[in-house]
């Protein structure tokens, strides 16, 4: 019973992609002003790939938005028409500088240890997050690593501190569930 309902189903959603007989699959699309109308697909291997602008092309034309009168809002004023004789003024630009973040004396300790400095939340609070020496080692025991001892890996802790919710090994090996948010 099984087997024709799974093979039913399979027929009549297979259905649901197949043309109609005598319609060639596409749908003739009449233009209104949701779909717009017939859309034109274009491969973009036909096209040939064109040139990013130059330096020199930037420059010019942020002079030319620069040498244009500001108009009013809602007022039309006609932009200055630039000809192909008229070669464009050279500006020199310096190069963008990405920018440089500001570490503090806490950020750089933890980085001068091989730890990750880390926000939580909304960025409101950050740590450091280091390597432990022993991560990795079997323990039954907190006493047995540096960090924590993971119950369900029997193993230390790689990290500490370790965000979230873990269940760990105590001093005695009994399981607790520890949160550090």
């Amino acid at each position: 019973m099984r087997v024709w309902l799974i093979a039913v189903l399979m027929l009549a959603l297979g259905g649901c992609q197949m043309a109609l007989p005598g319609k060639s699959g596409k749908a003739e699309v009449s233009e209104n002003p949701i779909t717009g109308g017939q859309i034109e697909v274009t491969s973009l291997d036909d096209a040939a790939p064109a040139a990013p602008p130059s330096v020199e092309d930037a420059a010019a034309s942020a002079a030319t938005l620069a040498e244009a009168p500001a108009a009013a809002p809602g007022s039309k004023t006609a932009q200055p028409e630039t000809t192909a004789e008229e070669p464009a003024p050279k500006v020199e630009t310096a190069a963008p500088v990405a920018p440089v973040a500001i570490k503090s004396a806490a950020h750089l300790a933890c980085e001068k240890r091989r730890g990750v400095w880390s926000s939580t939340g909304a960025g409101k609070a950050a740590f450091c997050q280091t390597p432990t020496r022993d991560g990795g080692k079997s323990c039954r025991a907190a006493s047995d690593c540096t960090g924590y001892c993971l119950a369900k890996s029997g193993t230390c802790a790689p990290v500490s501190p370790m965000l979230g919710c873990h269940d760990i090994l105590d001093d005695a090996g009994r399981m607790l569930t520890q949160c550090i948010n």
